[in-house]
């Protein structure tokens, strides 16, 4: 069947909503460390400039005729640089300072033209036009103010000086988890170090000597890779890898554009238990040139980095193969000594790959200490850590809630800014709020509190931070809030919808909570109604699930988004849920590991008690005509609902799912899965447990998947068939890792359609 052949999706002639929000985004342009403007939109479409003085939280609009401004002086805070008028007008300068001072034009790059001095206790006037920007400087580059020029003249009395505005500040980064290694030459640039086919070689500069070979030792096939020198000169480091090429995966592309013969697709791929490059540590005095003797594990998984700290000491990462332990080797070599820094064995896994929040090891610029990230204590919390001393970690958070990001360290001010999750009872708990803790533990400052999800921007000196937040139900509100102890100085502006005709009552999604498979846990997610929806028709409305339930992160929206989701859904009078159950991550260690070699679960106990839940809470769902879809993992979901849960789940849509987690990518399946690949990975199988399924099945892959490799589908398919399960299929030619695109959407329409009876 051709696209243009399928027939009515359900859309239908409807005009479209020419509703808008307004304001939903405020870019702060700060002028200095405590005032800065942001353009705020009326609801006829109007802009206006607004000027904020985050030491009062005053706000006043730029270019308003009615707002005076007459005897605004530098001193009272410099104002925005505007769009340039043809309007002129009079700018009156009296330096009441006690220096000279310079009298400068602002050009729109933000350039700074000189335009003469000012002499103490002089006055001047300056014709210009209406929205340039001027600023006053002293002889020795103190900064005494700006403003802009406005309709009704401005007169500038300069007499207290401020700190200087930046140029263009960039953020400050403090911290980094990236790590160099070191070049060829040595520190002192008197020698040189090379890695060739048969070894390690190094000669001195400065007498022109022959290159000398250092003792390795039998390499047997192996090779050498990243000789480094250590920050002083005094150690040389080399890791010698027995590699293990990934093998290859296949697709064939039947219906090439060019016509003519199928063509074959080939690339590497590493599966769930393949071998992995095996690192040795190999170390080297450098004056002597002899080995120094570090007897550390073999590096079987990912590769491993030196971070070098005190000269020559050396902290490694290893996560074991299966992200069952993860270590912080501290080496010193010199001494032949090592110890663990960080040794963690959990009965899960140590999440380390794919998406989690926070890497374990963050390294400070003070080199010696590093801020660990874990789950330990139940929840993901900081630890400082020094690599100078065999010493317990300090817990720099700790609580019912969790770190979900780094913002920003001060190693100077000793405190880090965080965004946290499950900060406050009373909200869902995957909000984010900016929170600021002390390297050295204690107490932590929360700075925001508003019931929404949080993004922020900080001024340039962090004193002040904008944060704005919202819901998926909710346009998003702006604040301006002091870090010190998170006070509110202002709300700056509030979103609001506009709408030119009437939207309906269910435009936006529901944010619906209720008890998950524990009775006690709750689990949070979205309902998307139809416009039209009415609660009085009982068991009116099919239900059909967005379902994603990759334990890499939580994937239900938090954020307000203008316009309407699912609509093609929705118009054809489903009513369409997402819900993150256990197994998804950004809650508790616990509420994670229900994952743990046990992809199959899914969250599904927890999705079909939050359905139930909402079904009794609008009686107008059915909770007997229950469909879902999903791709990628969310295309395994949607398959093992009807494997696994059949009873509850009518009919599924899977896209180019991992249908079995030993033939998808080794670095994601691992990291949940674990290793070795054993039983449990059958136990979750698809394929294995084809023979389960119930309800109406519609797989959907496209032939030439670089992600998922499609012969996970095709042996699927070939499962089914030998059950004689009935099904339908569809191969797109042509299409890698996707829903199908838009046919496979029409076809997603009519089998839902035809299953479910909307």
């Amino acid at each position: 069947m051709h696209a243009a052949d399928s027939p009515d999706n359900g859309e239908t002639d409807r005009p479209k909503q020419r509703s808008r929000t307004i304001n939903q985004r405020l870019a702060p342009d700060w002028i200095d460390d405590h005032h800065f403007t942001f353009r705020r939109e009326d609801s006829d479409g109007d802009i206006d400039t607004v000027l904020v003085d985050a030491l009062s939280g005053e706000m006043s609009v730029q270019n308003d005729p009615e707002n005076d401004e007459s005897n605004a002086g530098l001193s009272g805070g410099p104002p925005p640089r505007s769009q340039n008028s043809s309007d002129h007008t009079e700018i009156e300068f009296i330096n009441q300072a006690d220096q000279p001072v310079e009298i400068l034009w602002v050009e729109d790059s933000g350039r700074p033209r000189g335009y003469g001095e000012l002499a103490v206790g002089q006055t001047r006037r300056q014709h210009t036009f209406v929205g340039h920007a001027w600023m006053v400087r002293g002889r020795d580059g103190t900064y005494y103010g700006s403003l802009v020029a406005n309709a009704l003249g401005n007169t500038a009395r300069i007499e207290k000086a401020f700190d200087a505005p930046p140029e263009r500040r960039t953020p400050r980064r403090r911290w980094s988890n990236r790590r160099r290694d070191g070049s060829g030459r040595s520190p002192d640039g008197s020698r040189e170090l090379r890695a060739t086919d048969s070894g390690l070689q190094i000669r001195t500069l400065e007498s022109d000597d022959a290159w000398r070979d250092l003792p390795v030792g039998p390499l047997d096939g192996a090779e050498l890779r990243s000789p480094q020198w250590s920050p002083d000169g005094k150690v040389v480091a080399v890791w010698k890898v027995d590699e293990h090429p990934a093998e290859e995966v296949f697709t064939i592309e039947s219906s090439p554009d060019e016509g003519g013969r199928a063509v074959l697709h080939r690339h590497d791929y590493r599966l769930p238990g393949d071998p992995m490059d095996e690192h040795h540590l190999l170390v080297f005095d450098a004056e002597t040139e002899n080995p120094l003797a570090v007897d550390l594990p073999v590096f079987d998984f990912g590769r491993p980095r030196i971070h070098w700290f005190d000269g020559h000491k050396m902290a490694i990462e290893k996560v074991d193969r299966g992200h069952g332990r993860f270590r912080l080797f501290v080496v010193d070599p010199i001494q032949g000594e090592w110890f663990n820094a960080i040794d963690e064995r959990p009965d899960t896994f140590v999440w380390t790959q794919h998406g989690p929040p926070v890497s374990p090891v963050t390294y400070l610029q003070d080199s010696d200490r590093v801020i660990y990230s874990s789950e330990k204590s139940g929840y993901r919390h900081l630890y400082l850590v020094d690599l100078a001393a065999q010493s317990p970690m300090t817990p720099i958070t700790q609580g019912d809630w969790l770190v979900r990001e780094i913002v920003e360290i001060d190693e100077s001010n000793q405190t880090v800014d965080l965004l946290v999750g499950e900060y406050f009872d009373d909200q869902d708990p995957y909000h984010r709020h900016l929170v600021r803790a002390s390297l050295q533990g204690g107490d932590v400052v929360p700075i925001t509190e508003g019931d929404g999800d949080h993004e922020v921007q900080f001024s340039p000196d962090r004193q002040y931070v904008v944060v704005t937040y919202s819901r998926a139900d909710a346009p998003p509100v702006h604040e301006l809030r002091r870090t010190t102890d998170g006070s509110l100085v202002t709300e700056l502006m509030r979103a609001e919808r506009i709408n030119d005709s009437d939207a309906g009552d269910w435009e936006l999604p529901r944010v619906f909570h209720a008890a998950g498979r524990d009775g006690s846990t709750e689990i949070w997610g979205l309902i998307h109604f139809p416009e039209d929806f009415d609660p009085s028709l009982a068991d009116h409305y099919p239900i059909i699930e967005a379902i994603y339930a990759g334990p890499h992160g939580s994937h239900v929206p938090k954020r307000y988004r203008h316009g309407r989701s699912y609509e093609d859904l929705t118009s054809m009078g489903f009513v369409v849920v997402q819900i993150d159950g256990m197994g998804t991550a950004n809650r508790s260690k616990a509420f994670h590991d229900v994952c743990w070699q046990n992809l199959k679960d899914a969250g599904f106990p927890d999705r079909v008690a939050w359905i139930k839940a909402a079904a009794e809470k609008y009686p107008a769902l059915d909770p007997s005509r229950v469909g879902v879809f999903g791709t990628s993992a969310g295309g395994q979901n949607a398959c093992g609902a009807l494997l696994f849960h059949g009873d509850f789940y009518k009919a599924a849509v899977a896209s180019c799912g991992c249908h079995d987690n030993r033939m998808d990518k080794a670095s994601w399946n691992e990291q949940w899965m674990g290793y070795p690949v054993d039983q449990h990975y059958s136990d979750s199988s698809n394929i294995d447990n084809a023979h389960r399924l119930q309800g109406d099945l519609f797989l959907i892959v496209g032939e030439l998947d670089e992600n998922v490799p499609p012969e996970s589908t095709y042996r699927l398919v070939d499962a089914l068939i030998d059950h004689r399960k009935r099904f339908d299929f569809l191969m797109v030619p042509g299409m890698g890792h996707s829903d199908g695109g838009t046919y496979g959407r029409d076809r997603m329409r009519e089998f839902f359609r035809r299953t479910l009876k909307p």
